[in-house]
Protein backbone atom coordinates (compact mmCIF):
# COMPACT_ATOMS: atom_id res chain seq x y z
CA UNK A 1 0.00 0.00 0.00
CA UNK A 2 1.31 3.43 -0.88
CA UNK A 3 0.63 6.30 1.48
CA UNK A 4 1.56 9.92 1.92
CA UNK A 5 2.51 11.27 5.33
CA UNK A 6 1.14 14.68 4.38
CA UNK A 7 -2.20 13.91 2.69
CA UNK A 8 -3.76 17.31 3.39
CA UNK A 9 -2.29 19.23 0.48
CA UNK A 10 -4.70 22.17 0.69
CA UNK A 11 -2.43 24.48 2.67
CA UNK A 12 0.54 23.66 0.42
CA UNK A 13 -1.54 24.02 -2.77
CA UNK A 14 -2.82 27.41 -1.62
CA UNK A 15 0.71 28.84 -1.97
CA UNK A 16 1.58 26.84 -5.10
CA UNK A 17 -1.31 28.56 -6.91
CA UNK A 18 0.51 31.85 -6.47
CA UNK A 19 3.91 30.44 -7.44
CA UNK A 20 5.27 30.32 -3.89
CA UNK A 21 7.49 27.31 -3.20
CA UNK A 22 7.05 26.07 0.38
CA UNK A 23 9.59 23.22 0.52
CA UNK A 24 12.37 25.50 1.77
CA UNK A 25 10.48 27.04 4.71
CA UNK A 26 7.30 25.09 5.51
CA UNK A 27 8.14 22.61 8.25
CA UNK A 28 6.07 19.42 8.19
CA UNK A 29 5.57 17.66 11.51
CA UNK A 30 4.38 14.10 12.10
CA UNK A 31 2.96 13.33 15.53
CA UNK A 32 3.31 9.70 16.48
CA UNK A 33 5.77 7.00 17.41
CA UNK A 34 8.65 5.31 15.58
CA UNK A 35 10.95 2.51 16.71
CA UNK A 36 13.62 0.94 14.49
CA UNK A 37 15.67 -2.12 15.43
CA UNK A 38 18.31 -4.24 13.74
CA UNK A 39 17.61 -7.98 13.81
CA UNK A 40 20.41 -10.51 13.30
CA UNK A 41 18.92 -13.85 12.35
CA UNK A 42 21.38 -16.32 10.86
CA UNK A 43 22.94 -14.74 7.78
CA UNK A 44 20.26 -12.04 7.67
CA UNK A 45 20.73 -8.49 8.92
CA UNK A 46 17.32 -6.84 8.81
CA UNK A 47 16.01 -3.43 9.81
CA UNK A 48 12.60 -3.66 11.44
CA UNK A 49 10.27 -0.83 12.42
CA UNK A 50 6.85 -0.10 13.90
CA UNK A 51 5.65 3.41 13.04
CA UNK A 52 2.43 5.11 14.18
CA UNK A 53 1.06 8.37 12.76
CA UNK A 54 -1.67 10.34 14.56
CA UNK A 55 -4.15 12.25 12.39
CA UNK A 56 -4.25 16.03 12.91
CA UNK A 57 -7.88 16.31 11.77
CA UNK A 58 -9.50 15.58 15.15
CA UNK A 59 -6.75 15.57 17.72
CA UNK A 60 -6.97 16.11 21.46
CA UNK A 61 -6.97 14.51 24.86
CA UNK A 62 -8.95 11.51 26.04
CA UNK A 63 -12.09 13.06 27.58
CA UNK A 64 -12.03 16.33 25.60
CA UNK A 65 -12.13 14.75 22.14
CA UNK A 66 -14.38 11.77 21.47
CA UNK A 67 -16.21 10.30 18.52
CA UNK A 68 -16.57 12.06 15.19
CA UNK A 69 -16.81 15.63 13.93
CA UNK A 70 -18.97 17.05 11.15
CA UNK A 71 -16.30 16.35 8.52
CA UNK A 72 -16.22 12.63 9.38
CA UNK A 73 -12.87 12.72 11.19
CA UNK A 74 -12.64 10.65 14.38
CA UNK A 75 -10.65 11.03 17.58
CA UNK A 76 -7.43 9.09 18.18
CA UNK A 77 -7.20 8.06 14.52
CA UNK A 78 -3.80 6.37 14.16
CA UNK A 79 -2.15 4.50 11.30
CA UNK A 80 0.34 1.88 12.49
CA UNK A 81 2.73 0.19 10.09
CA UNK A 82 5.17 -2.66 10.64
CA UNK A 83 8.11 -2.79 8.23
CA UNK A 84 11.05 -5.09 7.41
CA UNK A 85 14.04 -4.02 5.30
CA UNK A 86 16.34 -6.85 4.14
CA UNK A 87 19.02 -6.16 1.54
CA UNK A 88 17.08 -4.98 -1.51
CA UNK A 89 13.63 -5.97 -0.23
CA UNK A 90 10.99 -4.02 1.70
CA UNK A 91 7.76 -5.35 3.16
CA UNK A 92 5.13 -3.55 5.27
CA UNK A 93 1.68 -4.05 6.76
CA UNK A 94 -0.67 -1.22 7.81
CA UNK A 95 -3.47 -1.16 10.40
CA UNK A 96 -5.65 1.72 11.65
CA UNK A 97 -7.52 2.56 14.82
CA UNK A 98 -10.11 5.25 15.49
CA UNK A 99 -12.93 6.25 17.81
CA UNK A 100 -16.53 5.15 17.18
CA UNK A 101 -17.68 7.53 14.39
CA UNK A 102 -20.73 8.90 16.23
CA UNK A 103 -21.31 12.07 18.24
CA UNK A 104 -20.70 11.01 21.83
CA UNK A 105 -18.80 12.13 24.89
CA UNK A 106 -18.21 11.35 28.55
CA UNK A 107 -19.03 14.53 30.51
CA UNK A 108 -18.30 15.28 34.15
CA UNK A 109 -15.55 14.11 36.48
CA UNK A 110 -14.30 10.73 35.31
CA UNK A 111 -13.48 8.41 38.20
CA UNK A 112 -14.03 4.66 37.82
CA UNK A 113 -17.03 4.10 35.55
CA UNK A 114 -17.33 6.64 32.75
CA UNK A 115 -20.85 7.49 31.56
CA UNK A 116 -21.30 7.60 27.80
CA UNK A 117 -23.64 10.34 26.53
CA UNK A 118 -24.83 10.61 22.93
CA UNK A 119 -24.60 14.29 22.03
CA UNK A 120 -26.72 13.97 18.86
CA UNK A 121 -29.61 11.79 17.83
CA UNK A 122 -29.22 8.86 15.40
CA UNK A 123 -30.52 10.67 12.29
CA UNK A 124 -28.31 13.67 13.01
CA UNK A 125 -25.24 11.43 13.31
CA UNK A 126 -25.71 9.50 10.07
CA UNK A 127 -24.28 12.17 7.67
CA UNK A 128 -20.98 12.37 9.60
CA UNK A 129 -20.89 8.56 9.86
CA UNK A 130 -21.26 8.32 6.08
CA UNK A 131 -18.50 10.89 5.56
CA UNK A 132 -16.16 8.84 7.73
CA UNK A 133 -16.95 5.68 5.78
CA UNK A 134 -16.37 7.45 2.47
CA UNK A 135 -13.03 8.85 3.61
CA UNK A 136 -11.93 5.40 4.79
CA UNK A 137 -12.80 3.83 1.44
CA UNK A 138 -11.08 6.64 -0.44
CA UNK A 139 -7.95 6.32 1.69
CA UNK A 140 -7.61 2.52 1.95
CA UNK A 141 -9.72 1.14 -0.88
CA UNK A 142 -11.59 -1.25 1.37
CA UNK A 143 -11.56 -2.04 5.07
CA UNK A 144 -13.07 -4.19 7.80
CA UNK A 145 -14.28 -2.95 11.20
CA UNK A 146 -13.27 -4.80 14.36
CA UNK A 147 -15.49 -3.58 17.22
CA UNK A 148 -14.12 -4.53 20.67
CA UNK A 149 -16.75 -2.73 22.77
CA UNK A 150 -18.53 -4.61 25.55
CA UNK A 151 -22.00 -6.03 24.94
CA UNK A 152 -23.33 -6.17 28.53
CA UNK A 153 -26.34 -3.90 29.18
CA UNK A 154 -25.84 -3.94 32.95
CA UNK A 155 -23.15 -2.58 35.23
CA UNK A 156 -20.23 -0.34 34.39
CA UNK A 157 -20.17 -1.34 30.69
CA UNK A 158 -23.79 -0.34 29.96
CA UNK A 159 -22.67 2.79 28.09
CA UNK A 160 -20.27 0.74 25.97
CA UNK A 161 -23.06 -1.65 24.97
CA UNK A 162 -25.37 1.20 23.90
CA UNK A 163 -22.55 2.80 21.92
CA UNK A 164 -21.77 -0.53 20.25
CA UNK A 165 -25.44 -1.06 19.37
CA UNK A 166 -25.67 2.39 17.80
CA UNK A 167 -22.42 1.74 15.92
CA UNK A 168 -23.94 -1.40 14.44
CA UNK A 169 -27.27 0.25 13.56
CA UNK A 170 -25.53 3.17 11.83
CA UNK A 171 -23.33 0.73 9.93
CA UNK A 172 -26.42 -1.13 8.73
CA UNK A 173 -28.05 2.15 7.65
CA UNK A 174 -25.04 3.63 5.82
CA UNK A 175 -24.58 3.38 2.07
CA UNK A 176 -21.39 1.28 2.40
CA UNK A 177 -22.92 -1.43 4.56
CA UNK A 178 -22.54 -4.27 2.07
CA UNK A 179 -18.88 -3.46 1.25
CA UNK A 180 -17.62 -3.01 4.84
CA UNK A 181 -17.75 -6.03 7.19
CA UNK A 182 -18.36 -5.25 10.87
CA UNK A 183 -17.04 -7.88 13.29
CA UNK A 184 -18.21 -7.73 16.93
CA UNK A 185 -15.83 -9.12 19.54
CA UNK A 186 -16.52 -8.42 23.23
CA UNK A 187 -12.88 -8.35 24.33
CA UNK A 188 -13.51 -8.20 28.08
CA UNK A 189 -15.93 -11.12 27.96
CA UNK A 190 -13.90 -13.28 25.57
CA UNK A 191 -10.49 -12.61 27.13
CA UNK A 192 -11.54 -12.50 30.77
CA UNK A 193 -8.68 -13.22 33.19
CA UNK A 194 -6.00 -12.78 30.55
CA UNK A 195 -7.25 -15.72 28.48
CA UNK A 196 -6.02 -14.78 25.00
CA UNK A 197 -6.78 -18.17 23.42
CA UNK A 198 -10.17 -16.86 22.33
CA UNK A 199 -8.43 -14.39 20.02
CA UNK A 200 -8.32 -17.31 17.59
CA UNK A 201 -12.12 -16.94 17.23
CA UNK A 202 -11.62 -13.37 16.07
CA UNK A 203 -8.86 -14.41 13.68
CA UNK A 204 -11.10 -17.12 12.19
CA UNK A 205 -13.70 -14.43 11.34
CA UNK A 206 -11.13 -12.10 9.80
CA UNK A 207 -8.56 -14.40 8.19
CA UNK A 208 -10.20 -14.20 4.76
CA UNK A 209 -10.18 -10.39 4.85
CA UNK A 210 -6.58 -10.27 6.07
CA UNK A 211 -5.59 -12.62 3.26
CA UNK A 212 -7.50 -10.57 0.67
CA UNK A 213 -6.04 -7.23 1.83
CA UNK A 214 -2.49 -8.62 1.82
CA UNK A 215 0.63 -6.56 2.51
CA UNK A 216 3.19 -4.51 0.61
CA UNK A 217 6.34 -6.14 -0.79
CA UNK A 218 8.92 -4.69 -3.15
CA UNK A 219 12.25 -5.98 -4.48
CA UNK A 220 14.89 -3.91 -6.25
CA UNK A 221 12.46 -1.00 -6.30
CA UNK A 222 9.73 -2.98 -8.06
CA UNK A 223 6.43 -3.63 -6.32
CA UNK A 224 5.56 -7.30 -6.12
CA UNK A 225 2.58 -7.12 -3.75
CA UNK A 226 0.32 -4.25 -2.65
CA UNK A 227 -1.94 -3.94 0.37
CA UNK A 228 -5.48 -3.37 -0.89
CA UNK A 229 -7.33 -2.82 2.39
CA UNK A 230 -6.96 -2.23 6.11
CA UNK A 231 -8.35 -3.51 9.41
CA UNK A 232 -9.97 -0.71 11.45
CA UNK A 233 -9.93 -1.61 15.15
CA UNK A 234 -11.68 0.26 17.95
CA UNK A 235 -12.61 -0.09 21.60
CA UNK A 236 -13.85 2.76 23.80
CA UNK A 237 -10.57 4.70 23.97
CA UNK A 238 -8.84 2.84 21.11
CA UNK A 239 -5.94 2.18 23.47
CA UNK A 240 -5.41 -0.93 25.60
CA UNK A 241 -7.71 -3.47 23.94
CA UNK A 242 -6.89 -2.09 20.51
CA UNK A 243 -3.14 -2.39 21.25
CA UNK A 244 -3.54 -6.08 22.06
CA UNK A 245 -5.56 -6.87 18.92
CA UNK A 246 -3.28 -4.93 16.57
CA UNK A 247 -0.29 -6.71 18.09
CA UNK A 248 -2.06 -10.03 17.46
CA UNK A 249 -2.86 -9.20 13.83
CA UNK A 250 0.65 -7.83 13.25
CA UNK A 251 2.33 -11.01 14.45
CA UNK A 252 -0.05 -13.07 12.31
CA UNK A 253 0.88 -11.18 9.14
CA UNK A 254 4.56 -11.12 10.15
CA UNK A 255 4.87 -14.81 9.21
CA UNK A 256 3.67 -14.00 5.69
CA UNK A 257 6.06 -11.07 5.42
CA UNK A 258 8.99 -13.27 6.47
CA UNK A 259 7.98 -15.93 3.95
CA UNK A 260 7.89 -13.30 1.20
CA UNK A 261 11.47 -12.20 1.87
CA UNK A 262 12.74 -15.76 2.36
CA UNK A 263 13.43 -15.59 6.10
CA UNK A 264 11.51 -18.67 7.26
CA UNK A 265 14.15 -21.32 6.66
CA UNK A 266 14.96 -21.69 10.35
CA UNK A 267 12.50 -21.62 13.23
CA UNK A 268 14.91 -19.63 15.40
CA UNK A 269 14.89 -16.85 12.79
CA UNK A 270 11.10 -16.64 13.00
CA UNK A 271 11.23 -16.68 16.80
CA UNK A 272 13.76 -13.85 16.80
CA UNK A 273 11.62 -11.63 14.57
CA UNK A 274 8.49 -12.40 16.64
CA UNK A 275 10.30 -11.51 19.86
CA UNK A 276 11.47 -8.15 18.47
CA UNK A 277 8.10 -7.19 16.95
CA UNK A 278 6.20 -8.24 20.07
CA UNK A 279 8.28 -5.83 22.18
CA UNK A 280 8.03 -3.05 19.57
CA UNK A 281 4.24 -3.39 19.52
CA UNK A 282 4.15 -3.08 23.32
CA UNK A 283 6.31 0.05 23.15
CA UNK A 284 4.15 1.43 20.36
CA UNK A 285 1.01 0.92 22.47
CA UNK A 286 2.60 2.85 25.32
CA UNK A 287 3.49 5.79 23.06
CA UNK A 288 0.04 5.99 21.45
CA UNK A 289 -1.52 5.86 24.91
CA UNK A 290 0.69 8.72 26.14
CA UNK A 291 -0.47 10.92 23.27
CA UNK A 292 -4.16 10.44 24.02
CA UNK A 293 -4.44 9.52 27.71
CA UNK A 294 -1.22 10.90 29.17
CA UNK A 295 0.15 7.57 30.46
CA UNK A 296 1.44 4.30 29.09
CA UNK A 297 -0.96 1.51 28.16
CA UNK A 298 -2.70 -0.68 30.73
CA UNK A 299 -1.52 -4.11 29.59
CA UNK A 300 -3.03 -6.50 32.15
CA UNK A 301 0.37 -7.79 33.27
CA UNK A 302 1.55 -6.16 36.49
CA UNK A 303 -1.39 -5.08 38.66
CA UNK A 304 0.87 -2.59 40.44
CA UNK A 305 1.96 -0.87 37.22
CA UNK A 306 -1.56 -0.92 35.75
CA UNK A 307 -3.03 0.48 38.97
CA UNK A 308 -0.50 3.31 39.07
CA UNK A 309 -1.19 4.16 35.42
CA UNK A 310 -4.95 4.08 36.00
CA UNK A 311 -4.60 6.52 38.91
CA UNK A 312 -2.29 8.76 36.88
CA UNK A 313 -4.81 8.78 34.02
CA UNK A 314 -7.59 9.88 36.36
CA UNK A 315 -5.53 12.83 37.63
CA UNK A 316 -4.27 13.72 34.16
CA UNK A 317 -7.65 13.55 32.44
CA UNK A 318 -9.62 15.47 35.07
CA UNK A 319 -7.10 18.12 36.16
CA UNK A 320 -4.42 18.65 33.53
CA UNK A 321 -5.86 17.84 30.10
CA UNK A 322 -7.77 21.14 29.77
CA UNK A 323 -4.59 23.14 29.32
CA UNK A 324 -3.08 20.49 27.05
CA UNK A 325 -6.19 20.54 24.86
CA UNK A 326 -6.07 24.33 24.55
CA UNK A 327 -2.41 24.17 23.53
CA UNK A 328 -3.21 21.59 20.84
CA UNK A 329 -6.04 23.76 19.48
CA UNK A 330 -3.84 26.86 19.35
CA UNK A 331 -1.07 24.91 17.60
CA UNK A 332 -3.48 23.66 14.91
CA UNK A 333 -5.82 26.67 14.60
CA UNK A 334 -3.49 29.55 15.42
CA UNK A 335 -4.92 32.87 16.61
CA UNK A 336 -8.46 31.93 15.54
CA UNK A 337 -8.88 29.54 18.48
CA UNK A 338 -11.57 30.40 21.07
CA UNK A 339 -12.63 33.65 19.42
CA UNK A 340 -15.89 34.78 17.89
CA UNK A 341 -14.09 35.22 14.57
CA UNK A 342 -12.70 31.69 14.78
CA UNK A 343 -16.13 30.22 15.54
CA UNK A 344 -17.63 31.98 12.51
CA UNK A 345 -14.75 30.96 10.26
CA UNK A 346 -15.12 27.30 11.24
CA UNK A 347 -18.76 27.41 10.17
CA UNK A 348 -18.05 29.01 6.80
CA UNK A 349 -14.64 27.76 5.70
CA UNK A 350 -12.76 24.48 5.20
CA UNK A 351 -10.62 23.46 8.17
CA UNK A 352 -7.32 24.28 6.43
CA UNK A 353 -8.33 27.92 5.79
CA UNK A 354 -9.18 28.56 9.44
CA UNK A 355 -5.42 28.68 10.06
CA UNK A 356 -5.20 31.96 8.14
CA UNK A 357 -4.51 35.33 9.72
CA UNK A 358 -7.23 37.26 11.52
CA UNK A 359 -7.20 39.88 8.74
CA UNK A 360 -7.80 37.21 6.11
CA UNK A 361 -10.54 35.51 8.16
CA UNK A 362 -12.32 38.79 8.89
CA UNK A 363 -12.30 39.76 5.21
CA UNK A 364 -13.54 36.42 3.91
CA UNK A 365 -16.21 36.07 6.63
CA UNK A 366 -17.56 39.55 5.89
CA UNK A 367 -18.09 38.55 2.25
CA UNK A 368 -20.02 35.37 2.99
CA UNK A 369 -23.06 36.43 0.85
CA UNK A 370 -20.83 36.06 -2.21
CA UNK A 371 -20.29 32.32 -1.69
CA UNK A 372 -23.31 31.18 0.37
CA UNK A 373 -26.98 30.78 -0.46
CA UNK A 374 -29.45 31.41 2.40
CA UNK A 375 -32.48 29.13 2.73
CA UNK A 376 -35.39 30.22 4.97
CA UNK A 377 -36.44 27.75 7.68
CA UNK A 378 -39.57 27.52 9.77
CA UNK A 379 -38.93 26.90 13.48
CA UNK A 380 -41.59 25.96 16.00
CA UNK A 381 -40.78 26.65 19.66
CA UNK A 382 -42.95 25.22 22.43
CA UNK A 383 -42.77 24.85 26.20
CA UNK A 384 -44.89 23.25 28.89
CA UNK A 385 -44.82 22.21 32.57
CA UNK A 386 -45.20 18.41 32.70
CA UNK A 387 -45.57 18.15 36.49
CA UNK A 388 -43.06 15.42 37.27
CA UNK A 389 -42.74 14.09 33.74
CA UNK A 390 -44.58 10.79 34.22
CA UNK A 391 -47.56 11.32 31.88
CA UNK A 392 -47.72 12.13 28.20
CA UNK A 393 -51.21 13.65 28.55
CA UNK A 394 -52.01 16.78 30.52
CA UNK A 395 -53.85 16.31 33.82
CA UNK A 396 -55.94 19.42 33.08
CA UNK A 397 -56.41 18.96 29.32
CA UNK A 398 -57.08 15.23 29.33
CA UNK A 399 -58.64 15.26 25.88
CA UNK A 400 -55.79 17.19 24.30
CA UNK A 401 -52.94 15.14 22.80
CA UNK A 402 -49.37 16.13 22.05
CA UNK A 403 -50.26 16.15 18.36
CA UNK A 404 -53.01 18.71 19.05
CA UNK A 405 -50.42 20.93 20.72
CA UNK A 406 -47.39 20.49 18.46
CA UNK A 407 -48.88 19.67 15.04
CA UNK A 408 -52.47 20.86 14.86
CA UNK A 409 -52.61 23.86 17.22
CA UNK A 410 -53.21 26.42 14.47
CA UNK A 411 -55.92 24.33 12.84
CA UNK A 412 -57.69 23.80 16.16
CA UNK A 413 -57.19 27.29 17.55
CA UNK A 414 -60.44 28.69 16.16
CA UNK A 415 -62.59 25.98 17.71
CA UNK A 416 -60.67 25.39 20.96
CA UNK A 417 -59.19 27.66 23.58
CA UNK A 418 -55.89 25.87 23.60
CA UNK A 419 -53.91 28.96 22.61
CA UNK A 420 -54.84 32.56 21.89
CA UNK A 421 -54.05 32.96 18.19
CA UNK A 422 -57.37 34.24 16.89
CA UNK A 423 -55.73 36.97 14.83
CA UNK A 424 -52.81 34.83 13.66
CA UNK A 425 -52.96 33.51 10.09
CA UNK A 426 -52.97 29.75 9.67
CA UNK A 427 -49.71 28.67 8.01
CA UNK A 428 -49.82 25.25 6.42
CA UNK A 429 -46.08 25.09 5.72
CA UNK A 430 -44.12 22.25 7.30
CA UNK A 431 -41.97 22.99 10.30
CA UNK A 432 -38.24 22.45 9.66
CA UNK A 433 -37.01 22.56 13.27
CA UNK A 434 -38.85 21.93 16.53
CA UNK A 435 -37.42 23.36 19.77
CA UNK A 436 -39.37 21.96 22.73
CA UNK A 437 -38.73 22.79 26.36
CA UNK A 438 -40.25 21.17 29.46
CA UNK A 439 -40.29 22.19 33.10
CA UNK A 440 -40.55 19.82 36.06
CA UNK A 441 -39.29 16.85 34.06
CA UNK A 442 -38.66 15.22 37.48
CA UNK A 443 -40.10 15.86 40.93
CA UNK A 444 -38.21 18.74 42.52
CA UNK A 445 -37.01 16.90 45.63
CA UNK A 446 -33.58 17.02 47.28
CA UNK A 447 -32.20 13.89 45.61
CA UNK A 448 -33.14 15.04 42.10
CA UNK A 449 -31.66 18.49 42.63
CA UNK A 450 -28.31 16.88 43.40
CA UNK A 451 -28.44 14.15 40.74
CA UNK A 452 -31.60 14.08 38.63
CA UNK A 453 -32.70 10.90 36.86
CA UNK A 454 -32.71 11.03 33.05
CA UNK A 455 -35.22 8.19 32.61
CA UNK A 456 -38.20 10.53 32.08
CA UNK A 457 -36.20 12.60 29.60
CA UNK A 458 -35.43 9.50 27.52
CA UNK A 459 -39.09 8.45 27.53
CA UNK A 460 -40.22 11.89 26.41
CA UNK A 461 -37.65 11.96 23.61
CA UNK A 462 -39.06 8.70 22.22
CA UNK A 463 -42.67 9.89 22.55
CA UNK A 464 -41.98 13.30 21.00
CA UNK A 465 -40.23 11.78 18.00
CA UNK A 466 -43.15 9.39 17.48
CA UNK A 467 -45.70 12.21 17.66
CA UNK A 468 -43.78 14.66 15.47
CA UNK A 469 -43.23 11.96 12.83
CA UNK A 470 -46.96 11.41 12.34
CA UNK A 471 -47.05 13.00 8.88
CA UNK A 472 -43.35 13.14 8.00
CA UNK A 473 -40.10 12.03 9.62
CA UNK A 474 -38.31 14.11 12.26
CA UNK A 475 -35.16 13.11 14.12
CA UNK A 476 -33.69 14.19 17.44
CA UNK A 477 -30.75 16.54 16.89
CA UNK A 478 -29.79 16.97 20.54
CA UNK A 479 -31.22 17.33 24.04
CA UNK A 480 -30.02 18.57 27.41
CA UNK A 481 -31.44 18.29 30.94
CA UNK A 482 -30.69 20.20 34.12
CA UNK A 483 -32.82 18.80 36.97
CA UNK A 484 -36.41 19.57 35.87
CA UNK A 485 -35.62 21.70 32.83
CA UNK A 486 -35.25 19.66 29.65
CA UNK A 487 -34.76 20.94 26.10
CA UNK A 488 -35.12 19.01 22.82
CA UNK A 489 -34.33 19.98 19.24
CA UNK A 490 -35.85 17.90 16.41
CA UNK A 491 -35.05 18.45 12.72
CA UNK A 492 -35.98 17.05 9.36
CA UNK A 493 -33.45 14.30 8.48
CA UNK A 494 -32.63 16.00 5.18
CA UNK A 495 -31.37 19.05 7.10
CA UNK A 496 -28.90 17.01 9.18
CA UNK A 497 -26.03 17.09 6.61
CA UNK A 498 -26.03 20.92 6.77
CA UNK A 499 -25.97 21.25 10.56
CA UNK A 500 -22.55 21.72 12.15
CA UNK A 501 -20.89 22.53 15.47
CA UNK A 502 -23.80 21.48 17.70
CA UNK A 503 -23.01 22.00 21.37
CA UNK A 504 -24.98 22.09 24.62
CA UNK A 505 -24.08 23.09 28.15
CA UNK A 506 -25.67 23.46 31.56
CA UNK A 507 -24.75 25.76 34.44
CA UNK A 508 -25.56 24.69 37.99
CA UNK A 509 -26.03 27.64 40.36
CA UNK A 510 -27.06 25.90 43.59
CA UNK A 511 -24.61 25.29 46.45
CA UNK A 512 -21.74 26.93 44.63
CA UNK A 513 -22.35 25.07 41.37
CA UNK A 514 -22.84 21.65 42.94
CA UNK A 515 -26.63 21.44 42.56
CA UNK A 516 -29.08 22.30 39.79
Amino acid sequence: MKYDLHRNKSFHSYFIRFGIETNQWLVKITCGSAEIRTVYAGHLQAKTAVISRLSCERVGTRFNVRGVNDDGNVANFVETEQLIYVDNQITSFLQVRGSVPLFWDQPGVQVGSHKVRMSRGPEASLPAFDRHMRSMKKRYGTFAIVNLLGASLVGAKEGEAKLSTLFQSHHEACTHHSQVPHVIFDYHEQCRGGNLKNLQKLLDELKNYIADYGFFHSKDGTSILSQSGAIRTNCLDCLDRTNCIQNFFGLEVLLKQLAAIGATEKQQNIARFEEVFRQMWINNGNEVSKMYAGTGAIQGGSKLIDGARSAARTIQNNLLDGGKQEAIEILLSGGAYASELGDRARLLLPANLVQGSNTFLRAICSRFPEYTHPVPLRISAATYNVNGGNHFRSVVYKNVSLADWLLDAQKLSKSRSLVDVEEAPVNEDEVDIYAIGFEEMVDLNASNIMAASSENARSWAIELEKVLSRDRKYGLLTSVQLVGVCLYVFVKPELAPYIREVSTDTVKTGLGGAAG
